[in-house]
């Protein structure tokens, strides 16, 4: 919090409680949604079914779809190098070290402040600027939204799917549509973020707008700051896009979806749910689109609801589609948690002092302004 002669200004301490007081409304909210949606899951599911599911699952089945998924981020790790190697080298076991301790944040923590810390981390080990880990993070994420949208069209040609569930999957493929646009226009121009604010009503010390800046120096601070972010993130994304690794960063996102996906459906085979690769492949969808926004931790509720959801949408019923959530949403994490606790203790960094570290690199997690 920025001090005046030792003290803090009353707008600096409003700013900080207002901040305080989002970020407990942002985690009361996460948390009553999985709990609203645990409730609709599970309010009528026999467990004594869940339990006789359980003695005939398929053991080898569900080992092979924990191996897909130990590999799925592996294959994400490889992928994170190659998007990294502009900036300088890293190695594999390093960028997985960092997503499976940004996952183990995930598990535990809400609002995904894992993926700030695998950044964080990634920029403590080299010497790649935090911006720039974040943008190659950024790059992780079209990547994927690209493929889910390939995905998802490939899809309609061969499975029905309902009208609203069709109006979703084309709101996201435009908003993948238009982020993807964006990028190709940050990879092929070359205007300065900085030099188009400069052009503007920032820097002229002549003009009104600024006369009205300056009666708000901290917004001002503020907007330039994000000016000055957003530029070097462009020239960090140009300098991504133009290495010739991120075209099998690209292909690498096919195969680490993939694995994902198969993963996903092995353990719906071991459970007893034998829906086509077509079938499974679309309730895979449904389920990464779905737990794609910040909610509580692991995504607890918004998972299996949207499992539930598409599951019954290819004639499972209710309570097998209950079970099933649960079944995939532990066989699939116990893993993730134990290799993502070991991941963060060998880090160096505790539960404790992540937000302390983060706060020291991360202004948005800070409490001033």
């Amino acid at each position: 919090m920025t001090k005046l002669n030792g003290t803090l200004t009353g707008e600096n301490l409003t700013a900080a409680h207002d901040q305080k007081r989002r970020e407990w409304i942002g985690i009361a909210m996460s948390y009553t949604l999985a709990i609203a949606c645990l409730v609709w899951v599970f309010h009528d599911y026999d467990f004594s079914d869940l339990i006789r599911r359980m003695a005939t699952v398929n053991p080898l089945l569900v080992a092979m779809a924990i191996i897909c998924d130990v590999l799925s981020f592996v294959c994400q790790g490889l992928r994170w190098r190659l998007l990294l190697r502009p900036f300088g080298s890293i190695s594999v076991f390093r960028t997985t070290q960092a997503i499976y301790s940004g996952l183990f944040i995930n598990e535990v923590l809400p609002m995904k402040l894992g993926e700030l810390l695998r950044a964080y981390l990634i920029s403590r080990w080299t010497s790649v600027k935090l911006g720039s880990v974040l943008t190659s993070i950024l790059i992780e994420r079209l990547f994927d939204g690209f493929w889910l949208v390939v995905a998802f069209v490939t899809l309609v040609m061969f499975v029905p799917l309902p009208r609203k569930l069709m109006e979703a999957g084309d709101a996201f493929s435009a908003l993948v549509f238009i982020l993807i646009t964006i990028l190709i226009a940050l990879r092929f121009g070359k205007t300065s973020l900085q030099a188009f604010a400069a052009g503007g009503q920032v820097t002229d010390d002549r003009n009104k707008p600024m006369e009205k800046a300056e009666r708000s120096p901290i917004k001002l601070r503020l907007a330039r700051s994000l000016v000055a972010r957003l530029d070097l993130g462009a020239v960090a994304l140009r300098a991504i896009l133009h290495s010739p690794s991120s075209l099998s960063a690209f292909a690498l996102s096919l195969l680490l979806i993939s694995l994902q996906w198969l993963a996903f459906w092995l353990v719906m085979l071991a459970f007893g749910l034998h829906l086509s690769a077509p079938a499974a492949a679309a309730v895979f969808v449904i389920v990464h689109v779905g737990t794609l926004l910040p909610a509580a931790p692991a995504n607890v509720g918004t998972y299996q609801i949207v499992t539930v959801l598409g599951l019954t949408l290819f004639g499972v019923e209710k309570s097998a589609a209950a079970g099933f959530s649960l079944v995939v949403f532990v066989l699939l994490s116990v893993h993730t948690w134990l290799l993502g606790f070991w991941a963060l203790r060998r880090s160096g960094l505790t539960l404790i002092g992540m937000r302390t570290e983060l706060s020291k690199s991360l202004p948005i997690l800070k409490k001033d302004v």
